[in-house]
């Protein structure tokens, strides 16, 4: 694994706002290189954290290391990052900062806690999941319209989707596995104006990675906010349920029969598992 990566990624002046702390990316990229476990890799890239005198200023910097892990280092190392990731989870005391700053109005850091990763969920959905992505997307295709970067734009787009399936099923970093789930979902099925090659395949990573918990929510009548919003192909029931999987199931039908490149074999998949799951409970 090359070195530069790692040295990119730390603050050139020492500030967290530029970057992360030398410690952090040495304890990654030897945990990486398999020169430390899981557990040794935690304590050691959650000390600089510890001793810094803003710990919690000292978090960002460090979530931020490990979610650009996720996004650009090979995807082969996406497993074992989230496997840190839970390694850090599972610290208690005395792994946590000695004092806690009177003047901080968060009150989740009062109560300071590695158990999902203070912020972490939150810093990921500011930076990789912005309510005006397609915003971005569009500025970002205006300035390059070329076929390579639309398709390097999605292949990362896909990526984060995958990851934030991967975090939500196995409980790291508080990511809501129904509500990011079903959002992701129904804003590709239920909106005329979908992006569909970057949100069909979207949508097929998280039924991939978390199928059996999007139905089981679907069988349950689960509430979620992602279903409050209105959208013009869709229905307005904060309740999922068994009526709106079938309706999905059909638009990822309608979608690979009309869909340009990069989008039928998603959605072909997508309909079978969920064909595959609805049968599979209908023959309890």
């Amino acid at each position: 694994m090359s070195d530069s990566w790692f040295r990119e990624q730390i603050a050139p002046d020492g500030e967290v706002e530029d970057g992360c702390h030398p410690d952090e990316a040495q304890a990654l990229q030897s945990y990486l290189n398999n020169k430390t476990t899981p557990q040794e890799a935690a304590h050691a890239i959650i000390q600089p954290t510890l001793s810094s005198k803003d710990p919690f200023a000292n978090l960002n910097s460090l979530w931020d290391l490990l979610q650009e892990a996720l996004i650009q280092l090979p995807a082969t190392h996406i497993p074992r990052i989230i496997i840190l990731l839970q390694a850090i989870q599972d610290l208690s005391f005395p792994e946590k900062p000695p004092t806690i700053p009177t003047e901080s109005a968060d009150p989740d850091l009062e109560r300071f806690s590695w158990k999902e990763l203070p912020r972490f969920g939150h810093l990921w959905a500011d930076t990789h999941r912005p309510d005006r992505w397609r915003n971005n997307l569009s500025t970002a295709l205006s300035s390059n319209p070329t076929p390579e970067n639309r398709q390097e734009l999605r292949a990362t787009h896909i990526r984060k989707a995958h990851i934030e399936a991967l975090l939500a099923v196995q409980n790291v970093g508080g990511i809501p596995l129904l509500d990011w789930g079903y959002e992701t979902i129904a804003d590709a099925l239920e909106r005329s104006a979908a992006i569909l090659d970057f949100e069909i395949p979207a949508a097929r990573e998280w039924i991939a990675v978390a199928g059996k918990e999007l139905f089981q929510g679907a069988k349950e009548g689960r509430q979620s906010w992602a279903l409050r919003t209105k959208r013009d192909m869709g229905k307005e029931d904060e309740r999922m349920n068994l009526g709106r999987w079938r309706f999905w199931e059909e638009r990822m039908r309608e979608c690979q029969e009309r869909s340009k490149e990069g989008v039928e074999d998603a959605a072909r998949w997508a309909a079978e598992e969920m064909r595959r799951l609805r049968e599979l409970s209908e023959e309890k």
